[in-house]
């Protein structure tokens, strides 16, 4: 249904030559100016069909005046909105609908609202209208207080083929039933002489008055009208807004994701940089500690017994069974012990390697027991080479 809607300040009316710039002044009545900003736009008579017809469903007039128009070819695309309709009159159960449709593709630009130039005078009841706009001329026909039909004239100037051509409309709108007999006609612009003579005797029963166009205004309900170019611009527009705003959220997350990870690199310079200097404050005391540190270890050999070879021999002689297995090295080189033999089988010098590498005492050691070789006899050569790790025997245990 269409919408009640507040005035907007100003409206563009196709005038007789050119467009006319109306603005709304704070007493309600519209002046003319030479121009104004955000102006409704009045769509000229001949940009449109009309087509009244009688509606045997008062309740579901939207929908048959879509078919009406659907059924003519005419479609919506892109959120356009090509017609606007409303109630004429009532009798019995059917409604006489007044509806007019959008079917050249003009030119227009944005605007808040678009409405027909018929819909923005103020008709006389019961009678038809004749005014000039941008060189054609329009007639308007109503039937009590409401607009019926508009129809733009073939003729160029009214004259008497003009006075013919506006009875034979009228003849066809009465012989549908939608209008009856005309009391008056008026006519808003210059006529030939001839013309209001040949009204008068084409519709004897009607007065013709000459007289000023009236202003235009806004009708009191909005028609919603939408032509296809504005709908597709509009569609247009909004699409490059939409990636216009993604592009925007794109770039905001990427600044947002960079800025945390350089605000982050600065945190982590700077507690480096903090850590660097407080290592700078404690390096004499590091270096003493190095320092005791590499005495220690230069001592150890001699002062801790857990490393005297004595003890290191014994430790891997208890280790060995009472026999299969005999001894051809022993060996403490700068923190290493390497120890070789021979067994009577690989599953003896490997029963010493698990024994070498669970004994307590010499846990310290970290021990490479590479794969025995097997001589044709099937014994066994094996060779271990343990290093030292942590360094004492202090931190061993």
């Amino acid at each position: 249904m269409p919408f009640q809607r507040p005035s907007p300040p100003a409206l563009s009316f196709p005038g007789e030559e050119a467009r006319e710039t109306w603005l709304c002044g704070a007493d309600g009545g519209w002046k003319l100016v030479d121009h104004a900003v955000g102006t409704v736009t009045g769509i000229e008579a001949i940009d449109f069909d009309s087509a009244p017809f009688w509606s045997l469903n008062p309740d579901a007039l939207d929908e048959a005046v879509a078919l009406r128009w659907e059924g003519y070819g005419l479609s919506a695309e892109s959120g356009a909105r090509l017609w606007t309709h409303w109630p004429v009159t009532r009798k019995d159960k059917q409604v006489l609908v007044g509806t007019l449709a959008l079917t050249a593709e003009s030119s227009l630009s944005d605007s808040p609202g678009y409405e027909p130039s018929a819909r923005m005078l103020s008709l006389p009841g019961n009678g038809i209208a004749v005014w000039r706009e941008l060189g054609r001329y329009v007639a308007a026909f109503t039937r009590d207080a409401s607009l019926l039909h508009v129809a733009v004239l073939t003729s160029r100037i009214l004259d008497a083929d003009a006075a013919f051509e506006l009875r034979d409309v009228c003849a066809a709108l009465q012989t549908h039933g939608f209008i009856g007999e005309v009391p008056a006609i008026h006519v808003w612009t210059h006529c030939e002489p001839d013309f209001a003579p040949q009204l008068a005797c084409l519709f004897a029963e009607s007065s013709v008055a000459k007289e000023s166009r009236p202003d235009p205004c806004l009708p009191p309900v909005a028609s919603g009208l939408l032509p296809v170019q504005v709908a597709v611009r509009r569609l247009q527009q909004q699409r490059s807004q939409r990636r216009m705003l993604m592009l925007a959220a794109a770039a905001l997350a990427y600044l947002c994701f960079f800025g945390a990870w350089w605000l982050r690199l600065q945190w982590r310079d700077s507690g480096l940089n903090r850590a660097d200097a407080e290592m700078a404050a404690r390096q004499p005391e590091i270096d003493l500690v190095r320092e005791a540190q590499t005495r220690w270890l230069e001592m150890e050999t001699a002062i801790n017994p857990d490393l005297y070879p004595v003890e290191l021999f014994h430790q891997i002689v208890s280790l060995l069974p009472e026999e299969g297995i005999r001894l051809k090295e022993f060996q403490i080189d700068d923190g290493r012990l390497i120890v070789s033999g021979e067994a009577a089988t690989v599953n003896q010098a490997l029963g010493f390697k698990d024994r070498l590498a669970g004994s307590e005492p010499l846990r310290r050691y970290v021990w490479n027991f590479p794969v025995p070789t097997i001589r044709e006899d099937n014994r066994a050569d094996f060779r271990a080479e343990g290093t030292l790790n942590g360094g004492t025997a202090h931190e061993a245990q």
